[in-house]
């Protein structure tokens, strides 16, 4: 077996039994064959097939994003409009225009990232602003939360709906006072317009994922999860994976209910190899809180009582579970507010009384009850948080949250205080930065982009950032055996980074000068 010196390295190893190393070995199949001591190391193999010398350089484990759409992010960087971070509907429109004058060919037009807490009108755009600048041709807009979307009157036309259309369970069809349609959908609404929408080809598939893994890489993520897939979807990633083209490692969550419809979707079988993860399957039991959708125990502000929308009754819920968990699946369900915590629990709690060796998890949590703290350490569960929207959607929660759920929201300090197992993750495209350095300085600050802090009693460290970006994201998973950390046994996934974290007050501009995974260069800078 052939073997491959790293030396002279700073290593953050991420492993408790020996945090710290200068040097690591590796083998031709891309694993960790020793690390520790460079001159023990060399006693103990002799010679290796080549020998790099990193310069005292810092490497880390790999970073592992917990919970972000990787396609959807390739879209953006490929077929889609990106309009997050606009401040006008002005200027919407203006980039929209643009959009469709530079792809005349395009059937659907599709944008995506409009906050209205930005927008100087402080309004979502209308089916009327859509079609005062496309008429022709369907235009669909999504939010930046992707539980919100507009459709102009083209794609509403197509999508035969209109103001007697019925409202799916845990959706809205907002209108005006005259019963006229706004084009605004939520929710499990949004399925009416975008089940019309072509869909995508293996080719665009590839492209958009591809491009996505590009992007990934260079901000030294080598293992990510993407968290709601159809079909079509999973069928892309399976067949990029048996060619040999993923470059990311992938745990992929097939989606149980698809929006806009109460067909549930075929379980797939179990799928496992070294880059590609299939078995755990993804529900939605409430909304977003940056929309003010997520279904919470008590009013939102300014509104005339309104808690947000559940997206899911209990007995439908738990069916569609119990089928999965019977196959071996476990689960994964987007829960933030507590009236979704609670119900999400209640499901899993029956669930666990069938399979108590299935870990499941939570994606976001944005609350969590005492009752909540003992069913996760009872169940061994996972809390998988983005702190990164404190950073980039401050003013949407202090806009909405009632003050006293403003100081507990995302509480990653209580995860840890109490033994759960926390993983970070940006829960990108719905925030434009997914650097995963500003999502862990934004654990340890709680500070919004403009300085403000939420959540101050919240706080975590650096060290424990890290952590639920390697080993944290990977238990997540249920890979920890094999990857999150530096040691004899795992993939030989890790980053080198252009300067020491441990050494900074402010992590947010450290960056990977190199990314490796399998023991092999994927990214340098």
């Amino acid at each position: 077996m052939n073997f491959k010196l790293i030396y002279n390295a700073n290593i953050i190893t991420m492993d408790d039994a020996f945090p710290k190393a200068n040097a690591m070995v590796i083998n031709n199949l891309g694993k960790i064959e020793g690390i520790g001591i460079e001159n023990e190391l060399r006693d103990k193999f002799f010679s290796f097939s080549a020998a790099i010398d990193f310069q005292g350089k810092t490497i880390v484990p790999g970073l592992n994003d917990a919970h972000i759409h990787v396609w959807k992010i390739g879209h953006l960087r490929t077929y889609m409009l990106d309009v997050r971070g606009i401040k006008s509907i002005v200027e919407f429109k203006e980039k929209l225009k643009d959009f469709s004058e530079k792809n005349p060919n395009t059937n659907w037009i599709m944008a995506r990232g409009i906050n209205e807490m930005v927008l100087e009108e402080k309004r979502l755009p209308t089916k009327e602003d859509l079609d005062e600048v496309i008429s022709d041709r369907p235009v669909f807009v999504i939010r930046t939360c992707a539980h919100i979307g507009i459709a102009n009157s083209k794609a509403i036309e197509i999508s035969g709906v209109s103001e007697a259309t019925e409202v799916p369970f845990g959706g809205e069809i907002r209108k005006n006072k005259d019963g006229s349609l706004q084009g605004i959908f939520t929710e499990r609404a949004l399925g009416l317009i975008m089940n019309n929408i072509p869909a995508f080809t293996f080719d665009e598939y590839k492209n958009m994922i591809l491009e996505a893994h590009n992007y990934l890489l260079s901000l030294g993520i080598t293992s990510a999860t993407d968290p709601a897939a159809n079909e079509e979807l999973l069928d892309a990633y399976i067949r990029l994976d048996k060619e040999g083209l993923l470059k990311v490692r992938m745990n992929v969550f097939p989606l149980r209910i698809p929006d806009g419809s109460d067909e549930i979707q075929v379980l797939p079988e179990i799928y496992e190899s070294e880059f590609l993860q299939i078995k755990t399957v993804k529900f939605f039991s409430d909304g977003g809180l940056s929309s003010a959708t997520a279904a919470l125990n008590v009013a939102y502000k300014n509104t005339d009582g309104y808690k947000g929308v559940l997206r899911l009754d209990y007995d439908k819920f738990y069916e569609t579970a119990k089928e999965a968990v019977d196959k071996g699946f476990s689960v994964a369900t987007h829960a933030i507010g507590h009236q979704a915590v609670d119900l999400t629990l209640k499901v899993y709690r029956n669930l666990f009384k069938i399979d108590n060796t299935l870990k499941h998890r939570i994606e976001h949590v944005g609350f969590l009850s005492n009752e909540n703290i003992k069913d996760f350490q009872t169940m061994n569960m996972t809390a998988a948080m983005q702190p990164i929207f404190i950073y980039e959607l401050a003013n949407n929660f202090k806009s909405t949250l009632p003050d006293d759920l403003l100081d507990v929201v995302y509480p990653c300090k209580t995860v840890l205080d109490n033994g759960i197992n926390l993983a970070l993750s940006t829960d990108g495209p719905v925030v434009k930065e997914i650097n995963p350095w500003v999502n862990m300085e934004t654990a340890v600050t709680r500070k919004a982009a403009d300085g403000f802090v939420i959540g101050e009693t919240q706080k975590i460290t650096f060290q424990q950032a890290l952590k639920a970006y390697t080993l944290g994201s990977a238990f997540a998973d249920n890979l920890g055996h094999i990857k999150g950390s530096l040691c004899k046994g795992k993939f030989a996934d890790f980053i080198v980074l252009d300067k020491n974290p441990f050494e900074l007050e402010n992590v947010s501009a450290v960056e990977a000068s190199e990314t490796w995974i399998h023991g092999e260069l994927k990214y340098k800078k």
